[in-house]
């Protein structure tokens, strides 16, 4: 049991900390609920696809070298942060309720967190409690901010006319991008892994500003109501 709030506490606190930037407008709980669940699928297709591209690309992380390392960071990232994506765009982003740039960021920290919660209660569960400590200040967190990064750009695409796919494409683009880096610093297993942790810094401080961004984008467009 203590295992199991371990590996649920981390997401629900992220979650928490992200619904009080929309404090203004808030987003319907129930639909917040639904996203994050849709987090929650996302992360057994990734897993699922994650397995099947090693195999085909013969990467084995046991003992990698620099080239498995790196291709293994594309991967996870590029595939994880597409599932994250895909759950937001079909299950929220076309929905009346996603009416602010906010909204991004909520609905896409949602998802993220429904995946990294489902992630945590499989790793906490086998590695034990020293394994939920360490995901809970890295891995959870890190879904998070690059949540916000693709969320951002999901809701200035929701009102950016002609220029929809563009935000929408560099969202997925800088938050598997973020993902790959991060990830290749923790696969690397040897000293570089350490930069992981000023790099969430840096992720985390881009996520409280472009969520400060939204709500002035947002009262800029609804003029200040």
């Amino acid at each position: 049991m203590l295992l199991a709030i371990l590996a649920i506490a981390p997401g629900i606190f992220w979650l928490w900390y992200f619904l009080a930037k929309d404090r203004l407008r808030p987003e319907p709980r129930d639909l917040v609920v639904r996203v994050f669940l849709l987090g929650v699928g996302a992360a057994v297709i990734a897993g699922a696809l994650e397995w099947t591209a090693f195999r085909l690309a013969g990467i084995r992380l046991e003992n990698p070298g620099p080239a498995h390392v790196l291709a293994a960071a594309a991967i996870v990232g590029l595939i994880e942060e597409g599932t994250k994506f895909v759950a937001v765009y079909t299950g929220i982003y076309r929905h009346k309720a996603f009416d602010e740039v906010v909204d991004g960021i909520v609905y896409a920290v949602a998802v993220s967190l429904g995946f990294a919660t489902t992630e945590n209660v499989l790793y906490v569960l086998r590695g034990g409690a020293a394994v939920g400590i360490a995901r809970a200040l890295l891995a959870v967190p890190g879904h998070a901010f690059t949540g916000a990064l693709m969320g951002f750009n999901m809701g200035m695409a929701k009102f950016a006319g002609t220029r929809e796919r563009a935000w929408l494409l560099s969202g997925l683009a800088l938050a598997a991008l973020a993902h790959t880096v991060y990830d290749a610093l923790v696969l690397s297993r040897t000293i570089l892994a350490f930069a992981a942790i000023p790099l969430l810094v840096i992720l985390w401080r881009r996520a409280v500003g472009l969520a400060r961004r939204a709500q002035l984008e947002d009262d800029r467009r609804l003029g200040g109501s």
